[in-house]
Formats: structure tokens, C-alpha cells, sequence
């Protein structure tokens, strides 16, 4: 049959453009923005903004001190609708290697139930052809058992510096296959329990400027000002920034296996006095998993539907998920599966996990002045906002910032004193801000994809 290639966000293109008719569009102070403003004196400023964009090709340098018709280059654009969707399982793969992998159940450690054995780790994948290299993330990968042995690809895992990630015994630790972003799929059937153990394989310690490594500490900006992301109890000692923990969105977990902000662990071996959270509780039918790890249980008395599993960490949520801290979950039932015997549902269907990401740019330098590439992402890799540009500006003429994007409570009208001054942004001081809507769409781990069709019927599951 002839193929028919379609895009994946024609729809979106035109629900945009609709939108676009009813309200007037004000232009969005972005990338190297530079607005224009006044300060208390009357005297013309320029105020930069510090809100990234992916790269997009040569753009006008705006910046004061540019020459007339100086242009900057962003880095590579990334073009629309050049790599393939990545589907599930390995003839889902695509043309940069990206597919959902299906974890392999264990239906036999605990009879009744199907057993996964799930690790954290810190890895890179390729998410588009004109990325200038693989993208830096952190998610999930089922290890290697006895019981999944004869079906694994016995991939021995590492740390991003190459050295062996070992066990508590010293021993290597391989995986089923190699990590991928929104894997391992866990298809579960309706009734049917699902265990996990979970071991956080994250690197530990902190960065080294010797070295230059940056042992566990996140590749995104981490605002320490948030209850458990900073300071701990004790007054002196920070909380880890490899902390993991998961959730199952929309499950009906009992409350241990919930994945509650506070059920976090770190890897086993960190040097630190926080080495789980205060809510950690393993399943009592099963043994103790020991440092590093826990268990989860979830009974699956629920209809049919598409899940995911995510981070649920306190003060770091957010930067974990948008890391790659995030996999599908597939329930089925007999109803579902009675529909798509009698053929109302298509035996076919299509995943879309669909995310929105920026990736750091050429320019990142000019475009977000306080990004440290030291100790964050590199060009290629994620951006994320970290600092809190407001709306209001009380060293201005009409009090208003030009490059504002969320208002601050001491500067709202009128202005009255702010006890605290307010995060720089940079690194060690980084904010977190109210919201963030990124500038490039992700489907299934892919900037931009297609995917090819046959003409006939597909069941798409968003």
C-alpha cells in the first residue's frame, strides 16, 4: 500500500492560527531580547532579559555595544519533520536509535504479580539530527536478572565519566538494554499487581572545579531557597541533588508506594546525613532492598489507560522530570481488549508522549548571560529559566520593566520595601520561577518528528 506522511502537528498549527485571528499577539521579549526603558532620571537604558532560546540560525546581534546589521549565529535551526517517531519496542527505533523499550515482567519472584527491577542512571541521547550533540539526561532502565537474562542485551551500565556503575557487592550492574527517554514501558494488565525495586544509580558527591566533574549534582539550575532543596534540618547540611523517587500518575497506589515528595532516596554511598526521605517505606511482603534502593507496589485495580511514572522528589520535581525522570505505563483490560478483538478499537495504535523543551544555543553567552556552562548544560543540551525577570522595575521611569515576565509581590503597585532581595539567577543562587512554556515540541523523546501511515485506521493514544 502507498505510504502517506503526515505531521504530527498540523492540528496544533491550526488551533494556533485560529487563535492568533481573535487576540492581538504582543511581540515576546525572548532570546538576546534587549528592551528598551528609562531610568529614574528619564535617560534611555537597554535591559536585558535572560530567557533562552533553541537554536534557530543567525539572528541581528542586539546588544548595545553591537555594530549596525551585526548578526550572531544561535547555532544549527532545527528543522521540522526530519526524524521518525520513536515507537515501542525495537522495531519502533528511529533514525537516531531513539524507541520506547517494553520491560520484560517477571511473573515468577512473586507469583501473581509481574516484578521489575528499575534503576535511575545519568546518560545521553541524540533527540534531534541537528542537535550539535546528544542530549544530556537522567531516567529510567530496567537491569538485568536472572530472569530477564536470556531476553537481555546485557548492557553494562556506567557513569557519565566512564567508570562502571557497581553494586553493593562490587559487582557491575548490566540493564535489559540501553536507557532511552520515556523507557522502559511497563504494560500491565488490570488486576494484576506490579512491583518494582528502585536503585538510584545516579553519580554521587558534589562538582569538583579540579576535575571539573559534576559528581551528582543536577545539569539544571537547582533554586536552594525551596523547602527541600537547600539547607535540611540539621541547619548546616544540603540536600542532594540526586535524589529519585517515583510516582505512578493516576495509579492506585497504597499510600507507601505513592511516591509522596518525601519517599526519596539517594544512591547508595553518598556522603550525606539526608540519605532518604522521612515518608520512605518498602513493601513489607518484600525484602529489604537495602542503600540505594526501594520497593513499590501497585495493584493495577483500574480500567484500561495510559499512564506514566514520573520523579516526585521534594524541591526538585519539576528539574527531574524535565531531565528525562519520566516513563509510560500501559494498563489493559478485558473490555479494552474486547474492543479491539470485535475491532471498534484499531489493533494499531501510536504513542504521543508530547513535552516542550528548549535546548541551549551557540549563543547561550548572549542570550542568558548567567548560565553557567560549568557547572549546567552545554550547547546541545536542556535550558531552563532560572532567573525570576519581573514585571515591575522600581529603578525606572514608569516603574514597568520591558523584559518582565511575572510580577513580584513588594513591586506590585505601589511599592513597598521587600525584606529579601531577590535571587540573581546565577549559579548557587539560581530562582525558580512560576511557570515556564519552552520552545520546541518533543514527541516520544523527538524534536519535531513524522511518522509514515498506512491508510487504514490507528488507535493514537496522547
Amino acid at each position: 500500500m502507498k505510504q502517506r506522511k503526515f505531521s504530527l502537528y498540523r492540528i496544533a498549527a491550526s488551533v494556533a492560527l485560529a487563535m492568533a485571528t481573535m487576540v492581538a499577539i504582543n511581540p515576546v521579549y525572548a532570546g538576546a531580547g534587549w528592551g528598551n526603558s528609562a531610568n529614574a532620571t528619564g535617560a534611555p537604558i537597554k535591559v536585558p532579559t535572560y530567557y533562552a532560546n533553541s537554536p534557530a540560525g543567525f539572528r541581528s546581534d542586539l546588544s548595545p555595544t553591537a555594530l549596525p546589521g551585526a548578526m550572531v549565529n544561535t547555532g544549527v535551526p532545527l528543522r521540522k519533520f526530519v526524524d521518525s517517531l520513536p515507537g515501542l519496542g525495537a522495531t519502533g527505533v528511529n533514525n537516531l536509535g531513539q524507541y520506547l523499550p517494553v520491560a520484560v515482567p517477571d511473573t515468577t519472584t512473586y507469583p501473581g504479580s509481574d516484578y521489575y527491577e528499575i534503576g535511575v542512571v545519568e546518560y545521553t541521547e541524540k533527540m534531534h539530527s541537528d542537535l550539535p550533540k546528544a542530549t544530556t539526561l537522567r531516567g529510567y532502565v530496567q537491569l538485568e536478572t536472572a530472569s530477564n537474562a536470556l531476553s537481555s542485551k546485557h548492557v553494562a551500565l556506567t557513569y557519565p565519566n566512564g567508570t562502571p556503575i557497581l553494586n553493593v557487592a562490587g559487582q557491575q550492574v548490566f540493564a535489559v538494554d540501553k536507557p532511552h527517554y520515556l523507557g522502559p514501558v511497563i504494560s500491565a494488565k488490570r488486576g494484576v499487581p506490579v512491583r518494582f525495586k528502585v536503585s538510584n544509580l545516579l553519580p554521587t558527591g558534589h562538582y569538583d572545579p579540579i576535575t571539573n566533574s559534576r559528581g551528582g549534582d543536577l545539569f539544571l539550575p537547582v533554586d536552594q531557597t525551596l523547602m527541600g532543596a537547600g539547607v535540611g534540618p540539621d541547619g548546616i547540611n544540603k540536600y542532594t541533588q540526586n535524589r529519585i523517587n517515583i510516582h505512578l500518575h493516576g495509579g492506585d497506589a497504597p499510600w507507601i508506594s505513592d511516591g509522596t515528595p518525601h519517599q526519596w532516596i539517594t544512591p547508595a554511598g553518598e556522603n550525606t546525613p539526608y540519605t532518604k526521605g522521612a515518608s520512605v517505606q518498602n513493601v513489607p511482603d518484600m525484602p529489604d532492598p537495602g542503600p540505594g534502593s526501594m520497593t513499590l507496589y501497585y495493584p493495577n485495580n483500574l480500567s484500561a489507560r495510559m499512564m506514566f511514572f514520573h520523579d516526585h522528589t521534594a524541591g526538585i520535581t519539576r528539574l527531574n522530570v524535565y531531565a528525562g525522570m519520566a516513563a509510560g505505563y500501559l494498563v489493559s483490560d478485558p473490555v479494552e481488549q474486547g474492543l479491539v478483538t470485535t475491532g471498534v478499537l484499531p489493533l494499531d495504535q501510536i504513542p504521543l508522549i508530547i513535552q516542550d523543551k528548549t535546548f541551549i544555543p551557540a549563543d547561550i553567552s548572549m542570550q542568558d548571560a548567567k548560565w553557567d556552562v560549568a557547572h549546567w548544560g552545554q550547547p546541545g543540551d536542556l535550558w531552563f529559566p532560572h532567573v525570576y525577570e519581573t514585571n515591575q522595575d522600581p529603578n525606572a521611569l514608569n516603574g514597568t520593566n520591558p523584559v518582565g515576565r511575572w510580577d513580584y509581590g513588594p513591586w506590585f503597585w505601589p511599592v513597598f520595601p521587600a525584606p529579601l532581595a531577590l535571587p540573581t539567577g546565577e549559579y548557587g543562587n539560581a530562582s525558580i520561577v512560576p511557570e515556564a512554556f519552552m520552545d520546541t515540541p518533543v514527541v516520544n523523546g523527538t524534536a519535531y518528528p513524522t511518522v509514515k501511515v498506512l491508510p487504514k485506521a490507528y488507535r493514537v493514544r496522547i
